[in-house]
Formats: structure tokens, sequence, C-alpha cells
């Protein structure tokens, strides 16, 4: 049997090459497969511009479109897309053999709460009945759980007959997310108007924070006292009340809330507001037939705990 040799150049050559040339651009054809689609954002459903768009595990991506459209070329119709944004939630799509996609993202949360480390010292008037007063607050850095303890105190008098006192502990934010964040309060108020009532109260009370609105809800417990007729009144109820925060110019928070006892009512208002290092109160407080009107000012102390 005779062999016979064949160069490079030969015809035969040339034409297998071209051959496998061709077979290979087929199947490399092949398995590319085109994906097609739109990002959207969750909120509010519109069009989602700049969104990077990778094929998982490889170097293969693309950019959404002003329009928020995308185009990719992948290696298997069950490989997974990452897709990525600045301020979005990062999202892993498998594809599952889907080539037209309608992509939903959701924005990132991030919350960055202010009031914490702080120090405000208030001198406070009593228009009405307790001309002379003072106030005193202090906020923990973030603790394990993700919140911060508040301690406030006030305290105003007329140096005679008159005597308010008001304290309370505060959890804030202790329960939050994107949506919502709650505090929780105990108080304690102390009243003795002149010669006609002594009384003190104490309240649990669950604040529900949503953006600029809070609502209010929770539980009192009173002990009532008028002097002159030595006549005891002690009665439980429920408070409620409502909030908002006025951003600029004012950055101020006004709430108002009321305790219904089964013989009396009780009312609580003030307007806080904050202005560098300065801070600044109105609030009003009536039960039975004492009510005060209390105006304050005072600054913010900052402070930082060494680490260990």
């Amino acid at each position: 049997m005779l062999c016979r040799s064949l160069n490079k150049d030969s015809p035969l050559i040339k034409r297998l090459t071209l051959i496998l040339i061709l077979l290979t651009g087929t199947l490399t054809a092949k398995s590319q497969v085109t994906i097609t689609g739109t990002v959207f954002l969750k909120e509010d459903g519109l069009p989602l511009p700049g969104v990077n768009v990778v094929e998982k595990g490889t170097k293969n991506g693309t950019v959404a479109t002003i329009e928020g459209t995308f185009s990719l070329n992948v290696s298997d119709l069950n490989s997974t897309l990452i897709f990525s944004s600045i301020g979005m939630i990062t999202l892993e799509y498998p594809l599952k053999g889907q080539s037209q996609l309608s992509i939903k993202m959701k924005s990132a949360c991030y919350k960055d709460f202010f009031d914490s480390n702080h120090i405000n010292v208030y001198y406070n008037s009593g228009v009405i009945h307790n001309p002379v007063g003072g106030q005193i607050e202090v906020a923990s850095p973030y603790v394990f759980l993700g919140g911060v303890v508040k301690g406030i105190y006030s305290f105003q008098t007329n140096f005679d007959e008159n005597e308010f006192q008001n304290g309370q502990v505060e959890f804030s934010h202790f329960i939050s997310n994107c949506d919502f964040d709650m505090d929780f309060k105990l108080s304690y108020r102390k009243v003795s108007f002149e010669k006609d009532l002594d009384s003190r109260a104490h309240s649990f009370e669950t604040d529900l924070n949503l953006k600029r609105i809070k609502l209010i809800a929770g539980y009192s417990h009173l002990d009532f006292k008028r002097i002159e007729t030595m006549e005891n009144q002690t009665s439980s109820g429920i408070l409620g009340g409502l909030g908002i925060y006025i951003g600029k110019p004012f950055y101020s928070t006004v709430v108002g809330k009321v305790y219904a006892y089964k013989n009396n009512i009780e009312y609580q208002s003030y307007i806080q507001s904050q202005y560098k290092r300065f801070c600044y109160f109105a609030k009003f407080y009536k039960l039975n037939s004492f009510n005060e009107l209390s105006l304050g000012v005072g600054a913010v102390i900052d402070y930082r705990l060494k680490s260990r």
C-alpha cells in the first residue's frame, strides 16, 4: 500500500483547516445565549439605569442603559446573573432557562441615628407656676442590641408649695428596619400644687416611628390626692399620642399625648429642636387644676468612651 505525504500547502489540508474553523465558529455561536431584559426600582416601578449585570463566576458583564435595559451573551441558560448598583441591594438571579427578564431591585437601607453619645443640659422656667428649674438628658453610645439608652430628668419649683418633676428612661431604636423603628419609654411624673393636689404617675409607652410620623400608645397609673379634703384616687388607664418631625429649616419634633384615667385626664405636649450645639423646647402639661407651660434652652455636650 502506498502512502502519499501531504504538505501544509496542499489543497486538501487547506480545505480541512477551513472546515475546522467553520465547525468551531458554529459550536461557539451555539454555546452563547443572548439574555435581554429591563431593571426596575421595586419601590416606584421606574426603570433603573447604570446597573451592573455580570454572569456569576465570570468577568462577562454589561451595564444597563439609561432606560434600564440590558443585553448580555451568556454561556448557559442555567447561569446566574448578578445585578448590583450603588444604593441598591445586590441581587443574584438564576436564569432557569429564561432569556427575557424583568428585574426588580430594592433600595439599600442605611439609617443613621444621631442621638447617641451626648449630654444635654437645660435651664427651664415654668411660665405659669414654677419659675425656676432645669433639665438634663444623657444618651449612651450604641449598645450591643443596636439601640441607645437615654435618661431624662427635669425639676421645676417656685421655692414654696409648687413642685413639678419628670423622669424618664428611654430605649431608642431597639427594633429597627428600613421602614420603621420603635422606642420604649418608662416615665415618672410628680406634681405638688399649692394646697390643691399632690399626684404621682407612672407610665410605659411604645413609640412607632414611621419616617416623619410617630404613633404613641401605652399604659399609665395615677395616684391622685386632694390635699384639703384628703381624698385619694388611684386609677390606671391608657395613653395615646401622635408626633411629627419637621425638617428644614426648623428640625423640630412636635408631640402630643393624652392619658385617660377613670376620674382624670392628663395632657402632655411639646416641641423640641436643636441647632448645632444649642437646643430648646416648649412644653405644656395639664392635670386637673394644675397646668404649666415650660420653656427651656440648653447646650449639647458630646462625649466618647475610650476603646478598651
